[in-house]
């Protein structure tokens, strides 16, 4: 590769860096203002740097890394070798759980914020933001989070309650299940994606973590959900639960069930012609790449994935069926344990 195409790529790759990290909410102009602002030049003389019929010099790089808090050097490499970097945050002692709540939030905002995106999300359980709809069910994941996962000391001897969880902690989760239900998603499921759950709700109430009531509510609560999910799958459309169905929906939802390929919440993301994959990283933390190369694999695979799965949204409907009365069985078989439990 020439010198010069080698820089034209690191240029696009850069800005097309910065515009995700943007948002599509600032608009295209205001981008080109801001540039133009930073490097004292025209805003003509900016639309042809983003064009790359003008090259950055390299007091302009170091401008525009410090101000915009991007890599050149990261760009570069990409090209010049075979390795794909990784962006994950290895010190987590001060980040609180507001932060990692905000940071999905934030993520999905900007990616829903462009109306030309597409989210693959291959599910190792029930995506957290179907939970997040539900006040009973996002307090349970969200206690489990904090008192298994992050460990908070102030968990450590407290059994569940619903009442434990903030109203600010369930803003937040509602405000996530919005951006997600704006997302064009398409997620592929196992039976452990729903297991999964269950499990949860079993071992909390054996280890003594759990009321019986509150193990049942919890049961109630996910077979609603999943009544709902059936019915997003249906129309091919997400809303929010116990709402009327939207007219002149759009179709955003398209749900596969795979019987042998185990998932593990890899996502594909693709913002019009740029994409970027969150791989599962430390159980509830993520890396995240936008190497072209390494995208365009997972992707590939993925597709492939799709290929071996059964579609059960929009006219399948026996197959989604099929599926979610395997889901109402376990669920009801968890319920008739509980009830003979001690």
């Amino acid at each position: 590769m020439s010198k010069e195409n080698t820089q034209i790529q690191v240029q696009k790759a850069l800005f097309n860096e910065i515009k995700l990290k943007l948002g599509g909410k600032k608009t295209s102009r205001a981008f080109v203002e801001d540039l133009a602002n930073l490097l004292s030049v025209s805003t003509d003389s900016a639309y042809r740097r983003l064009r790359c019929e003008k090259f950055l010099t390299m007091d302009e790089l170091e401008k525009i890394s410090m101000h915009y808090k991007v890599s050149f050097d990261k760009h570069l490499s990409n090209l010049s070798s075979e390795n794909v970097i990784f962006t994950v945050a290895l010190n987590r002692s001060n980040v609180t759980f507001d932060n990692f709540l905000e940071g999905i939030l934030r993520d999905f905002q900007k990616i829903t914020s462009y109306p030309d995106h597409q989210l693959i999300y291959s599910a190792k359980e029930v995506p957290i933001f179907h939970f997040f709809q539900v006040p009973e069910l996002a307090a349970f994941k969200m206690f489990y989070w904090m008192k298994t996962l992050f460990q908070m000391p102030e968990y450590e001897n407290l059994p569940f309650s619903f009442d434990f969880i903030s109203e600010k902690y369930l803003d937040l989760a509602k405000k996530i299940n919005e951006a997600y239900n704006a997302s064009n998603m398409i997620e592929i499921w196992n039976f452990e994606s729903v297991h999964s759950f269950i499990a949860q709700t079993e071992f909390y109430y054996q280890s003594g973590m759990m009321y019986k009531e509150t193990a049942f509510k919890l049961l109630e609560k996910f077979k609603e959900l999943m009544m709902h999910i059936k019915k997003e799958a249906d129309i091919e459309h997400k809303f929010p639960i116990k709402t009327q169905i939207p007219k002149n929906k759009s179709k955003n939802y398209v749900l596969y069930f795979n019987e042998i390929i185990l998932s593990d919440n890899t996502i594909h993301v693709r913002i019009g012609n740029d994409e970027m994959c969150y791989i599962p990283h430390a159980l509830l933390y993520y890396m995240t790449t936008t190497d072209s190369a390494y995208c365009q694999d997972l992707k590939y695979v993925l597709q492939g994935v799709m290929k071996k799965s059964t579609m059960i949204s929009g006219s399948a409907e026996k197959h989604r069926s099929i599926f979610f009365n395997y889901v109402f069985n376990r669920i009801e078989e968890a319920r008739k344990k509980l009830e003979k439990a001690d």
